[in-house]
């Protein structure tokens, strides 16, 4: 692949140090291998709301300026309009000399600072935004992760029930309607609404129709010569709005050329083992776009600066990026407030990209998009949220169909996975209703793995027979006192008698097995009187292997049941695993590449203390490195050795 690119963001204020911070901002990207900047404007705390004519005029001609200092350093210059509909109101109001038109709630919240994807004047004011600035020929002028209707407080879930919108709709179905009667029907309990996928639909084209005048009014302006980039939040919120992503990504595309900026980490400092959903984040989105895309993650320590994120999960999550073949890091680690870089540095950020250039070099040069995760399948959805049925019908919150429970689950007790359909698949959840009757029966001719919601929902669906159980009743916390689970069959892989906690348990799925069905372990209460089942494993008649969590193996989480799920996992694969375990530790994630014929394990440790290295895998280990935070790569020649905090070993078989 080679060298990676340090995209760094940053914004230069209008005032009459224009000149020397951005000449100071040159000096520094040349010290510390920052090839491009991206330049902000209007940002955070300099944002007043959207521009009026006159802030308008004051940025341009800013930007314009800074932008004419960095290439006089050959400094590379894209350029990141902070806000496309708004991300929030905060006090903000529309400008005097704009007539626009609100964002509205679900429930009938309006904002004041937001703006509708209908409203003609906004189009208009937002093409010939990006249409003027292309002019100056940008490498890449980025559209915000605030295209979005989802997230713009203060209204309650966001926006995209405005009444121009619920026209569009109206004219759709045929049939005049009002706010109160989409928001009841889209989130209509037990069997899905038409409604919801029209509605959804709606919200899509709505969207890829502004994006599609962004690009061309772009392309005319810069002749071609820049192009557009996607800033992106969850997939599982996006899949709320109907987002189709590769429309999306070819409607952007300028020259079958365009950009993506994927959500993968939080914000601000979190313990390693969140690092769980930043793995799965970077893999779904991997999959969900065109292969031509130039991906860039945020690497972000918001509210900024080290007090925020340490340079150790700063330097973790830039590793991560780059290990999924990411082609640059779009750095977000200094504050809009319009300080001169010096001022604002204090030696801290330049020092990290300094002291993490090397590693980060020595992986992209070793990690390209060819190289892809396999293990077990945890396959989603983007229009996942079309499907699922709602419980209490109140709230848009319930249509998110979230995968990352399964892979913190797997991943924790050190099994590999991928987002992809696989010889084995995990299905946790409302993710049962997500898949298609005859994806399903794909699925249950192979390898299955349910936790007690999906199995219940299958049951519901009428698979029940294929999966070894029919359904009898949900127990609610208060309803029983289930708190043990207990091993009955040695088959677990654990001796018999050993007990768990399932008392933490919000509910419990109960189920009558059938005669062929291994039960492995049974939940009981204080009194050892038998509620149900907790795991059990099936061979049905299409001989497929089925393994049932119906006890949830998160709370808490223990070596026994690692082991159980090892167990379960050989036997899905029919004791053919083709891919590493990890064993004993906790916490140490493995991602285990391919590209082609080339495997590569590479764990990290998410765990505070540290970690030994111990794989159970058919095949010899060839090379071995450690990586530790801001630390050049080191030669391994065994495993006996520990692993550091967000360290990352890797492992060529």
């Amino acid at each position: 692949m080679g060298k990676f690119l340090y995209s760094l963001r940053f914004q230069i204020i209008p005032d009459e140090n224009v000149e020397k911070n951005a000449t100071d901002l040159a000096k520094f990207c040349l010290k510390h291998k920052i090839k491009e900047v991206v330049l902000f404007f209007a940002g955070e705390e300099w944002n007043n709301g959207l521009l009026s004519k006159k802030e308008e005029d004051i940025w341009f001609e800013t930007v314009k300026k800074v932008k004419e200092v960095l290439q006089r350093y050959n400094i590379c210059v894209s350029l990141n309009p902070w806000m496309t509909v708004l991300h929030c109101d905060r006090g903000r109001r529309f400008p005097k000399d704009r007539k626009f038109k609100p964002m509205v709630s679900p429930y009938g919240e309006v904002s004041k600072g937001c703006v509708s994807f209908a409203d003609k004047n906004w189009q208009k004011y937002i093409c010939a935004l990006y249409g003027r600035f292309a002019k100056l020929n940008f490498r890449i002028i980025w559209i915000e992760d605030d295209f979005r209707y989802h997230n713009h407080s203060p209204l309650t879930w966001g926006g995209g029930f405005e009444d121009e919108v619920i026209e569009i709709f109206s004219k759709k179905i045929g049939l005049k309607v009002k706010r109160k009667d989409i928001v009841k029907n889209i989130l209509k309990p037990g069997t899905v609404h038409p409604w919801r996928k029209l509605w959804m639909q709606t919200w899509r084209d709505l969207q890829i129709g502004v994006a599609k005048k962004i690009k061309e009014s772009v392309l005319k302006s810069s002749k071609g010569k820049t192009i557009l980039g996607l800033m992106s939040s969850n997939p599982v919120a996006h899949s709320v709005e109907g987002r189709n992503w590769k429309k999306l990504f070819k409607v952007l595309s300028i020259e079958e050329k365009v950009a993506h900026r994927p959500h993968f980490a939080s914000y601000s400092e979190t313990i390693g083992r969140g690092k769980i959903f930043s793995i799965a984040m970077l893999d779904i989105q991997k999959r969900l776009r065109p292969k031509n895309v130039e991906v860039f993650p945020e690497i972000e320590n918001f509210p900024f600066t080290v007090w925020s994120k340490s340079d150790s999960s700063t330097w973790c999550e830039m590793a991560l990026a780059l290990f999924f073949g990411a082609d640059g890091l779009l750095l977000d680690l200094f504050p809009f407030t319009g300080n001169n870089v010096n001022f604002e540095d204090n030696k801290k950020i330049g020092e990290l990209l300094d002291k993490s250039y090397f590693s980060l070099n020595w992986i992209s040069k070793r990690f390209t998009k060819d190289h892809n995760l396999f293990g077990v399948g945890i396959p989603w959805k983007e229009n996942a949220s079309e499907f699922i049925q709602t419980v209490k019908g109140k709230n848009l919150n319930e249509l998110y169909v979230d995968p990352v429970g399964a892979w913190n689950i797997f991943l924790s007790y050190g099994i590999p996975a991928c987002s992809e359909f696989q010889r084995v698949n995990v299905i946790f959840g409302e993710n049962a209703w997500i898949f298609n009757e005859e994806e399903i029966k794909e699925m249950l001719k192979r390898g299955i793995l349910l936790d007690g919601k999906s199995a219940k929902i299958l049951c519901e669906r009428g698979f029940g027979k294929y999966i070894g159980v029919e359904f009898k009743k949900t127990l609610n916390r208060e309803e029983s006192n289930y708190s043990i689970e207990v091993v009955i069959n040695e088959k677990s892989g654990v001796l018999k008698g050993i007990y768990n906690s399932v008392n933490l348990m919000e509910e419990f799925n109960v189920f009558e097995v059938e005669n062929k069905a291994i039960v492995l372990t049974k939940v009981i209460t204080p009194t050892r009187e038998t509620v149900g089942p907790g795991v059990i494993l099936f061979e049905n008649e299409l001989k497929g292997k089925v393994g049932i969590l119906i006890s949830d193996f998160s709370k808490p989480m223990n070596f026994h049941r690692q082991m159980i799920l090892h167990n379960i996992i050989s036997y899905l694969y029919n004791e053919k695993i083709p891919f590493p375990l990890v064993v004993d530790s906790p916490y140490l994630f493995p991602m285990f590449f391919i590209n082609g014929r080339k495997e590569v394990l590479v764990l990290l440790n998410g765990n505070v203390d540290k970690a030994k290295a111990k794989i159970r895998y058919l095949k010899k280990i060839k090379n071995s490195f450690l990586l530790k935070p801001l630390e050049k790569p080191v030669i391994k020649k065994n495993l006996n050795f520990e692993i550091p905090y967000l360290s990352f070993l890797v492992l060529y078989f």
